[in-house]
């Protein structure tokens, strides 16, 4: 069944509505601290895969400009500040000419590409749009946050009349995590949706960013600046080019 537009929209307020635990004042605070630890003073911020933009409306007091990109149009509009532009592109192939010096990827938007290939080409696109003093930081997910916590995204609830059930299941042998959205509307009308994550090894990402031209700065659990390693549920890369 083809969604809606003004579904879509409650679709996205649901998705929002799941994520109210999250601090995205407090995660952008984060991604600020670091950028001011590089010592960046950016004309222009680049976050991919921005979703509906919710941590990009928490940045934008923090910076001239954001440009915030993702595959979904109709995410792209939930977009609420005005010091932003919107693109919609994939992140493994955007449309820009121009180099930056600050690049975000949150929530762990790579854990979206599914294969190898996709991410080599993610980062041969952030080494081409990363200026020589600039950073790309990005989070993922980790094998240990899919073995804790898959039981508890099993959920289900009631948002504005809207009933929605998630299902969670993590394959590990496969490494894939996959996330299943059941959303019933008033009318009856019954929207399913399936998000599935990539597992990648702690280490492959140092392997896959090395061979892209690109070193790893930084490596932190996420929301910290403590060291992470491959104990870590969620971590925080900091990449810059290699000189």
């Amino acid at each position: 069944m083809r969604i809606q537009a003004k579904q879509y929209s409650h679709i996205a307020e649901i998705y929002n509505q799941l994520m109210l635990s999250v601090d995205y004042k407090n995660w952008a605070d984060y991604i600020y601290e670091i950028c001011e630890g590089y010592a960046l003073k950016p004309d222009i911020v680049l976050e991919l895969a921005s979703g509906t933009c919710v941590l990009a409306n928490h940045l934008s007091p923090k910076f001239n400009k954001i440009i915030t990109t993702d595959l979904s149009i109709e995410m792209l509009k939930q977009l609420s500040c005005t010091n932003t532009n919107s693109v919609c592109c994939n992140m493994t192939a955007m449309p820009f000419k121009n180099k930056f010096q600050f690049l975000i990827s949150a929530f762990d938007s790579v854990n979206y590409l599914l294969n190898e290939t996709e991410v080599e080409k993610l980062f041969t696109e952030i080494f081409r749009l990363l200026s020589p003093e600039g950073i790309f930081t990005f989070d993922v997910s980790l094998e240990p946050n899919s073995v804790l916590n898959v039981e508890h995204l099993n959920r289900e609830g009631e948002y504005k009349g809207i009933s929605y059930i998630q299902k969670s299941e993590y394959d590990t042998v496969k490494k894939l995590h996959s996330n299943n959205f059941e959303l019933t509307f008033n009318d009856g009308t019954i929207i399913t949706e399936t998000h599935i994550q990539k597992i990648y090894d702690f280490n492959y990402y140092f392997e896959v960013i090395n061979n892209a031209g690109l070193y790893v700065s930084e490596c932190f659990e996420a929301f910290s600046f403590d060291d992470a390693d491959e104990n870590s549920e969620r971590v925080q890369f900091i990449v810059k080019q290699c000189e």
